[in-house]
């Protein structure tokens, strides 16, 4: 039997997601896919959310998760504004109600420290950078990363967000196997 995580790493300019399967016998970990969505710019909150709102309900029924992790909101944003603050809330927030919608209960919410230290391989913290290879290690995979195709090929910083919402499908996966001990909030 197996069973689909889907991780998201929210905020209002970019949502990284991942999914991944867990062979609930094996307790092996498969990447399947990851990608981003981007809210749009233009219109009031209101609008922004709802159209935010449909892609991320559009996401979930094409992947169909069993379980969903989202970063959970840091509580302390030294160099935010609270314009900044305020709209990452309201899109984090209204996606944990989607997902609530689809699974009949809260989404896993994490603390991007949890995720970082469940998902470290030495002693060593890993930063934000850091985060595509440890993926890659953790999964066996080659990281899927974003190139711009526009001048010099150079990395999308995307690819750093997918990445993230790896990560807190990786750590929910972590958990759910056994491979670690972790809170869900």
């Amino acid at each position: 039997m197996n069973k689909i995580v889907l991780g998201l790493d929210i905020s209002s300019n970019t949502i990284g997601w991942c999914a991944l399967k867990i062979n609930e016998i094996t307790k092996k970990i498969i990447y399947l896919r990851s990608g981003f969505i981007k809210p749009f710019k233009s219109g009031n909150i209101v609008e922004r959310l709802i159209q935010t709102r449909q892609e991320i309900i559009s996401l979930i029924m094409d992947i169909k998760p069993d379980y969903i992790g989202i970063e959970d909101l840091i509580k302390f944003m030294p160099k935010s504004t609270a314009t900044t603050v305020v709209m990452l809330t309201s899109f984090n927030r209204m996606i944990c109600l989607v997902c609530y919608d689809y699974l009949k209960r809260s989404p896993a919410l994490f603390n991007v420290m949890s995720i970082r230290h469940g998902l470290k391989v030495n002693k060593i913290l890993p930063k934000k950078e850091d985060i595509p290879e440890l993926i890659a290690q953790h999964l066996d995979i080659k990281f899927p990363y974003i190139i711009s195709t526009r001048g010099k090929k150079n990395i999308k910083v995307e690819s750093y967000d997918v990445a993230d919402g790896c990560a807190v499908a990786l750590y929910y996966s972590f958990i759910l196997t056994g491979k670690i001990k972790g809170k869900v909030l």
